[in-house]
C-alpha cells in the first residue's frame, strides 16, 4: 500500500495562496472574454438568431452545471482526496471508473438525443425556427460529453494540485467564439442561419481544444484513462450516495432557468406563427416578442455579475466559521455569526439593486448597441425592461447562497432541496401567470418573487429547526441601509442632471463612481456596522 504524505502546512498555505492568486487571474480573463463573447455574437447575429442558439445550447449547458461543475466535481473531490492519502492505486482505479461510467452515461444521452432530433424531423411538420432549434442542439450535443469530461478531470487535477489547465478551460471556449464570428464575418454570403450552425460547430472545436488542454497536467500528474468500471468499488458508492441529493437540488435552480427561456420561445411572435394562436377556439395573442430569449439570457448574466462577485464571495467565506460552530454544538456563535452575515447580505444587495436599476439601459446601450450591430434600440428596451425585474430579486438571491451555507453546515442538505423542489413548480405557474400582462419581462419578475418567497420559508425552517435567532439587529440595519441607498439615489440624479447629455458609458462610470462615493459616505455618517467591518476586510 502507497501512502500520501502530508504536505508541510506552511508550504501548502503559500502553495494555496499562489494558485488562488493564479486562479483568480484566470477566471478574471475568462469573465472578460465570456462578456466579449457576448458582445460580439449578439451584435453580429442579433438577438433573433440567438434565440434559437441559446436554446440550441440549453442540454450541453445543463449538464455541465450538474455533472461537470455541480453535484459530481462536489461529490468526486473528497473522496478522491480521501482515497488517495489511503492508497493510490485505489484512488486511480477510483478516478478511472467515475470517468468511464461518466463518458458511457453521457453518450448514451447524447445517442438518444441524437435519435429523437431526427424522428421529430421526420414524424411532425416543424416551423424553420423549431428546426434551427433541433440543428443547433444536434451539433452542440456532443459537447455535453466534453465539456462534463473536461470539468471532472479538472477537479482530479485540482486534487493534485494543478490549477491552470482546468482554469483556463472556459477561455478557451470563448476564444474559439470569439474567433469563429470574425471569420464568418469575413464570409456573409452563407447567411446568418447557416453561420449560425458553424458558429455551433466551433464549441465542438473548443470541447476537444479543452480536453487536449488537460492532457499534458494529467500525464504530469499520473492521472490513468484507461477505460475501467468496478461497481464493487466502495468509493463508487460514497461518490453517488453524496451526489444524489445535490444533483436534485442543482437540478430544480438550472430546470427554473430553463423553463423561462423554454417558455419564452414557445409563447413568441414569429413571422411563422403569426401575432397570435388558437386555444379552445378562441384567438389569443402571443405574450412574447422574438428576441426575448437572447434578452433573458444576457440580463441574467448582467444581475449575476454582483451576485458573483459579492454574494458568493461573503457566503464562501463564512461558511468555515459557520460549520465550526455547527460541530461544536455553539448555536449562539453560529446565530450571532449568521445574522451578521445577513445583515452584510442586506448592506451589500440593496445598494447594487437600486445601482443595477439605474444602469441597466445605459450599461446595456453600451454594451451591445453599435452602428453595425443587429441588437437594436428595440431590444435595449426589452433587456432593460428584464433586468429590472430581475434586480428587484437580489437579495433573495444573494441570502440563497447564505442560507443554504446554514443548513450545510448542520450537514443537512435535504431541507433546501425539499423547499427548491417544492419551488420549481411555483414559478412555473407564475411564469404563465405573469407573462400575460408583462411579457417577458413577466418571467424576470416571477424568478424573483420565487426567490424572495424560497429564501423566507428556508430562513424560517432554519431558524426553527435548529432554534436560532438570526433576525436580531436587522431592522436597524436596514434602516441605515436605506437611508444611505435613498441619499445615493438623490445624489446620483443631481450630479446627473447638471451633467446634462453625455454617452451611456460614461454614464455609467459616473452613476458607479457617486454611487459608491455616497453610500459608502453616509453609511459612514450613519455609523453603520457593516460598513466598519468591510472596511478592516
Amino acid at each position: 500500500m502507497s501512502v500520501i504524505k502530508r504536505a508541510d502546512p506552511i508550504a501548502s498555505g503559500k502553495h494555496f495562496l499562489s494558485s488562488a492568486r493564479l486562479i483568480s487571474v484566470v477566471t478574471l480573463l475568462s469573465r472578460i472574454l465570456g462578456l466579449v463573447r457576448d458582445v460580439v455574437c449578439f451584435r453580429y447575429f442579433g438577438p433573433k438568431i440567438m434565440d434559437c442558439f441559446t436554446i440550441g445550447f440549453v442540454i450541453p449547458n445543463l449538464f455541465r452545471r450538474l455533472f461537470g461543475e455541480g453535484a459530481l466535481s462536489v461529490a468526486l473531490i473528497p473522496v478522491y482526496t480521501e482515497t488517495l492519502q489511503e492508497d493510490r492505486q485505489k484512488a486511480d482505479r477510483l478516478a478511472r471508473s467515475v470517468m468511464t461510467l461518466l463518458l458511457g452515461v453521457l453518450a448514451v444521452i447524447t445517442l438518444l438525443g441524437l435519435g429523437l432530433i431526427y424522428l421529430s424531423t421526420l414524424a411532425f411538420d416543424l416551423s424553420a425556427r423549431t428546426e434551427q432549434v433541433l440543428i443547433l442542439t444536434a451539433i452542440m450535443l456532443p459537447y455535453m460529453i466534453l465539456i462534463c469530461t473536461v470539468a471532472t478531470l479538472g477537479g482530479l487535477l485540482n486534487v493534485h494540485r494543478f490549477f491552470f489547465s482546468p482554469a483556463i478551460a472556459p477561455v478557451v471556449l470563448n476564444l474559439s467564439m470569439i474567433v469563429a464570428v470574425f471569420i464568418l464575418q469575413r464570409h456573409p454570403e452563407a447567411g446568418l442561419v447557416q453561420q449560425s450552425y458553424q458558429l455551433g460547430f466551433s464549441v465542438v472545436i473548443a470541447g476537444v481544444l479543452q480536453c487536449l488542454v488537460q492532457w499534458p497536467s494529467l500525464k504530469k500528474a499520473g492521472i490513468p484513462l484507461k477505460p475501467r468500471i468496478d461497481s464493487s468499488d466502495p468509493g463508487l458508492r460514497k461518490i453517488f450516495k453524496l451526489m444524489l441529493p445535490m444533483l436534485v437540488g442543482l437540478s430544480a435552480m438550472q430546470i427554473n432557468t430553463c423553463f423561462d427561456w423554454l417558455i419564452a420561445f414557445v409563447l413568441t411572435a414569429t413571422e411563422q406563427t403569426g401575432s397570435h394562436f388558437e386555444l379552445w377556439g378562441r384567438s389569443i395573442a402571443y405574450p412574447i416578442e422574438e428576441g426575448a430569449v437572447s434578452c433573458l439570457y444576457m440580463s441574467q448574466r448582467l444581475y449575476q455579475f454582483p451576485l458573483g462577485v459579492f454574494g458568493i464571495a461573503l457566503a464562501t467565506a463564512i461558511f468555515p466559521h459557520l460549520s465550526d460552530y455547527a460541530s461544536r454544538h455553539e448555536l449562539s456563535g453560529f446565530s450571532k455569526t449568521m445574522a451578521q452575515g445577513i445583515r452584510m447580505v442586506v448592506f451589500i444587495s440593496f445598494p447594487a439593486l437600486i445601482g443595477l436599476i439605474m444602469v441597466r439601459t445605459p450599461l446595456i446601450q453600451s454594451v451591445f448597441e453599435g452602428r453595425e450591430s443587429r441588437f437594436t434600440a428595440v431590444h435595449t428596451q426589452l433587456a432593460s425592461e428584464i433586468l429590472f425585474y430581475y434586480a428587484l430579486g437580489i437579495g433573495a438571491y444573494f441570502l440563497q447562497q447564505l442560507i443554504a451555507r446554514g443548513f450545510y453546515s448542520f450537514k443537512d442538505s435535504t431541507t433546501p432541496v425539499k423547499v427548491a423542489v417544492w419551488f420549481i413548480g411555483i414559478n412555473f405557474i407564475l411564469n404563465l401567470i405573469l407573462i400575460w400582462p408583462l411579457g417577458a419581462a413577466g418571467l424576470a419578475l416571477g424568478t424573483a418573487i420565487t426567490a424572495t418567497l424560497q429564501v423566507l420559508i428556508l430562513l424560517k425552517c432554519l431558524m426553527k429547526k435548529y432554534q436560532l435567532k438570526l433576525i436580531s439587529g436587522l431592522s436597524g440595519a436596514l434602516i441605515k441601509t436605506i437611508i444611505s441607498s435613498v441619499g445615493m439615489v438623490v445624489g446620483c440624479q443631481i450630479v446627473l442632471f447638471f451633467v446634462g447629455q453625455i454617452s451611456p458609458i460614461i454614464e455609467v462610470m459616473l452613476i458607479v463612481l457617486v454611487s459608491v462615493i455616497l453610500y459608502s459616505g453616509i453609511s459612514w455618517v450613519l455609523k453603520s456596522s457593516e460598513l466598519s467591518a468591510l472596511l478592516k476586510r
